[in-house]
């Protein structure tokens, strides 16, 4: 008798599966056979939950998306950590979240000329915003940020930030330790604080 697998289960395995991919071989070899091999799936049952590279795409994205809520939702610290806790979600720091970011990197590009694809990587983008967002209506909410300062301004400043290093760090990994991609983020939300008197 066929062992019964989750469909949770199942569909962790084939975002396992296509992180790798994308990561080893890049976005072309994105099929839904090569995936059904990474994942030891037959093609067929694969075929049945994402009939097309279109649908398989669309899942990689909503994946990551869903990992990175989980994980934010998971933090227990408080204040000034919780808000860069929260940022580090979407930080290449390790390799579980650099595998994410190049992966949504490919995609994106991809998403230029694929009108369905667009609309979930916009998506994962209004996210970003809302994890900047979020960090610092912690940081406001602790008194970590002058009160003369915009932030609306100062979530698309950061908002830049984290991308520009998540693109960086996407295209040269070596250029920075994810301890300096912290200690960046960590640098700009310091300059948030009111200085103090002379």
């Amino acid at each position: 008798m066929p062992r019964h697998v989750d469909q949770q289960e199942r569909s962790a395995e084939v975002t396992a599966a296509c992180l790798r991919i994308l990561e080893r071989d890049g976005l072309a070899a994105l099929s839904v056979r090569n995936v059904a091999d990474e994942a030891g799936i037959a093609p067929a049952s694969l075929r049945r939950l994402f009939p097309s590279q279109d649908a398989l795409r669309e899942h990689c994205l909503t994946s990551i998306e869903d990992r990175v809520r989980v994980r934010i939702t998971a933090l227990t610290s408080t204040g000034r950590t919780l808000a860069l806790d929260t940022l580090a979600e979407v930080l290449p720091l390790d390799a579980e979240r650099t595998t994410e970011i190049l992966a949504q990197v490919q995609l994106g590009v991809l998403s230029r000329t694929d009108d369905r694809l667009a609309a979930t990587v916009r998506r994962l983008d209004t996210g970003v915003g809302a994890v900047c967002n979020r960090a610092l209506g912690i940081l406001a909410d602790a008194g970590a940020i002058a009160s003369d300062r915009d932030l609306v301004d100062e979530a698309d400043r950061l908002h830049a930030l984290v991308d520009g290093l998540a693109v960086g760090h996407t295209w040269d990994p070596g250029a920075r330790s994810p301890e300096r991609v912290l200690a960046l983020v960590r640098l700009h939300l310091d300059g948030l604080r009111a200085p103090r008197d002379p």
